[in-house]
């Protein structure tokens, strides 16, 4: 276990895109009464979830006419476009069910990686925005002296556990943690 320096290397993620540029995918919604959006919401995330869609939020308000109204995204559409015969079978029960007047939209296909991004998606559709915790100060990583500091103790951790002393591996866990 001689003198081996590690390095910590950045490995970004991937390359930032144009608020305006962001990849779009088309989905189905309709304006619904706001007395069953709880129900249809439930069904929906049985029977269609927005599995790959996570940070889009299912539900939009907005003021039309000085009234509130809701659209809520059924599925998403086929590649196709906007044909009501590529929805699901099970949502096109819902649609006839409520009475829904189903139409096409866009949203982001990807979470927003900055503030920028995520104010351009939510012009599109409501979505989340988690900011990356690697900006975060405190969370950038170790300093130079730090990385020597952890190096030192793991590498003595190491050496403790391949010591066959059964004893001496119940204090690993202390010795990592100190």
């Amino acid at each position: 276990m001689g003198s081996t320096k590690w390095e910590i290397v950045h490995i970004p993620g991937k390359p930032p895109i144009s608020p305006t540029q962001q990849p779009k995918v088309n989905v189905f919604a309709s304006v619904i009464d706001p007395k069953v959006t709880n129900t249809l919401i439930r069904k929906l995330n049985q029977i269609a979830p927005l599995e790959d869609l996570r940070h889009v939020k299912r539900v939009r308000k907005s003021c039309s006419n000085g009234q509130t109204q809701l659209s809520l995204i059924l599925c998403l559409a086929g590649e196709d476009g906007d044909e009501l015969g590529s929805m699901p079978e099970h949502v096109l029960e819902l649609v006839n069910c409520y009475q829904l007047n189903p139409f096409v939209t866009q949203v982001c296909r990807h979470a927003a990686t900055t503030k920028e991004e995520w104010e351009e998606q939510c012009k599109l559709w409501p979505t989340s925005f988690h900011p990356p915790t690697y900006n975060i100060d405190g969370i950038t990583g170790f300093n130079e002296e730090d990385s020597k500091v952890v190096f030192n103790h793991m590498n003595h951790a190491l050496r403790l556990a391949i010591s066959s002393n059964r004893q001496v591996m119940t204090l690993i866990p202390h010795e990592i943690a100190d």
